[in-house]
């Protein structure tokens, strides 16, 4: 189905349970805390006073974003949302950053998904244009986007390609309020014809796969 090999340890990754840089060093501040105190405290206040730096590199906003429960923050740390403004910004009219990145929160059995890399996360934009797009197309609303990003260790849960284009955050899986996967998949091959991308559309009994691989695949 899908393929693109992405070489990635769940380290990069950064997801649940394996911490990203912010993670280490809320691991970190805590652990000090443990021993030392207010100085601990200190220490950690200068801690996510760098993480924050960090972000402004990057130019990702860690401002909450409408839509984005709180409860996720807390469970993953202020890059939900930095990745929600970052699919905020991209001006999308039919997929809210809610739809995006409630997958990253799903469970297959004791193994969770998580959030991209930050160096991946603009890989998503091109995808989530042509969703968009589609949207307009056929004047219907998303109804679900069932996949996005997969980590290794998740995609492997989930009995997904080793080569999946979900892996390096190129993909998704998506349902269309009132629409078959026959329409929907036919609706992206004929903006894939006027070349409005060039990617891979896969045909699922309940869903509809669309990547912008680079190149033209289907299934």
């Amino acid at each position: 189905m899908d393929h693109l090999l992405v070489n990635q340890t769940e380290e990069q990754a950064g997801c649940a349970g394996l911490p990203d840089a912010h993670g280490r060093r809320s691991a970190l501040a805590t652990g000090r805390r443990s021993f030392m105190g207010l100085a601990g405290a200190a220490a950690a206040g200068l801690i996510l006073g760098a993480d924050d730096a960090e972000a402004g590199l990057f130019g990702f906003s860690s401002k909450p974003v409408a839509g984005i429960p709180e409860s996720w923050v807390r469970l993953k740390g202020n890059n939900v949302n930095r990745y929600a403004n970052y699919i905020k910004g991209l001006g999308l009219r039919n997929i809210t950053p809610r739809m995006v990145i409630a997958p990253h929160f799903k469970t297959r059995g004791h193994v969770g998904n998580c959030l991209p890399p930050r160096s991946m996360w603009k890989k998503m934009g091109p995808t989530l244009k042509v969703i968009d797009r589609m949207a307009g197309e056929m004047g219907l609303p998303v109804k679900s986007i069932l996949s996005a990003y997969r980590s290794p260790r998740y995609n492997s849960a989930v009995r997904g390609n080793s080569h999946s284009l979900h892996k390096a955050n190129q993909a998704i899986d998506v349902v269309f309020h009132g629409a078959t996967p026959y329409y929907v998949a036919s609706v992206a091959r004929y903006l894939r014809k006027k070349r409005k991308f060039s990617g891979g559309v896969g045909r699922y009994s309940s869903f509809v796969h669309v990547d912008t691989r680079g190149y033209n695949a289907d299934w």
